[in-house]
């Protein structure tokens, strides 16, 4: 459905995408003049207890989770029946904007990212939530000054609190970045996303897939080629990279946390350059409904400003002028 003009001081601007089970809309907040991001169960759903319960469960997740790297709640409502929430908008769009710009990304610029994600995604596992879906897409980028962009973990539509869940069984995800284990509809835990968050590393360091295929494939999954022999990187990466992508959960790395600290001591670190920093954060084109976050509108034309200030000084100095001959 299209939601109103208005939500309460919300002024619409405009739909940012639409998915599965919902659509996100622009608008803005004109009191705290910054904007934000609703997101609506889509019509068709909203009478659906199970889906509406899910939808409301990922509102209530974000909430109470306590990060600057996961999108941030700030209310949520109903309109004619169809709930919504709102949240933090990402004015620079996702990471796979930036990978369909960039197939590469520069080492210190991936190991920022992971270890954003990384952070975003220890919280959620440490209040018992296993995401199942990390990719490209749910990884958000917004404006965060000279630090550079932050990234924030989004997208929780198919993750489950482990505490209130019985198995986890469902198989949810995205076959080119999903463990095995998922698409076999046993019960999974953490280590799912420490599985994603490596296919998501692998692609900005070699810009391949680290793996290409069904769900059904991912039964027979195999190891994927060595990073260094895609990219120009140190045999050191491998035995991470390769760790956190085994098929088998077991042999994997125990959780991120492990993972981004070999990751980092892995790897050469240095600062990203300025030019580097301005051609992967370019910020995307406002669009109507490709799903991409859209920049803040241009401010207007400047000569407003400069003939007001020319009138103003104008007018002072005549002031000035009448008071200095009165007094004399």
């Amino acid at each position: 459905m299209s939601l109103p003009e208005r939500l309460g001081r919300l002024q619409r601007v405009e739909r940012l995408g639409v998915g599965g089970f919902a659509t996100v809309w622009l608008y803005h907040d004109a009191e705290l003049r910054s904007d934000v991001a609703v997101k609506a169960l889509a019509e068709n759903w909203a009478q659906r207890i199970d889906v509406r319960e899910r939808f409301l469960e990922e509102a209530r997740i974000l909430r109470q989770a306590d990060s600057d790297h996961i999108v941030r709640v700030y209310d949520i409502g109903e309109v004619d029946g169809t709930p919504y929430f709102v949240m933090t908008y990402a004015d620079l769009g996702s990471l796979a904007d930036v990978l369909e710009r960039e197939r590469r990304l520069p080492v210190p610029t991936v190991l920022d990212l992971v270890r954003q994600a990384g952070a975003g995604l220890s919280v959620l596992h440490e209040q018992g939530v296993v995401h199942r879906d990390i990719k490209p897409q749910n990884l958000l980028l917004r404006s965060g000054g000279s630090a550079g962009p932050r990234l924030l973990v989004a997208d929780l539509g198919v993750a489950k609190a482990m505490l209130h869940a019985s198995g986890l069984t469902q198989v949810v995800g995205t076959p080119a970045y999903m463990a095995p284990e998922q698409a076999t509809g046993i019960g999974i835990d953490i280590r799912a996303d420490v599985h994603a968050l490596g296919a998501v590393t692998y692609q900005m360091l070699t810009g391949a897939l680290a793996r290409d295929g069904s769900i059904g494939e991912l039964l027979h999954a195999t190891l994927p080629p060595p990073p260094s022999s895609l990219a120009d990187l140190p045999s050191a990466v491998d035995d991470v990279l390769l760790r956190a992508l085994e098929p088998d959960p077991e042999d994997r790395w125990p959780d991120v946390a492990s993972y981004v600290a070999a990751l980092r001591a892995a790897l050469p670190s240095q600062t990203p350059g300025v030019q580097d920093q301005l051609t992967l954060w370019h910020v995307p084109d406002r669009t109507a409904a490709d799903g991409t976050a859209l920049a803040p509108p241009s401010p207007g034309p400047l000569w407003p400003t400069v003939l007001i200030s020319l009138l103003t000084f104008v007018a002072a100095f005549a002031l000035a002028y009448v008071l200095f001959t009165t007094l004399r």
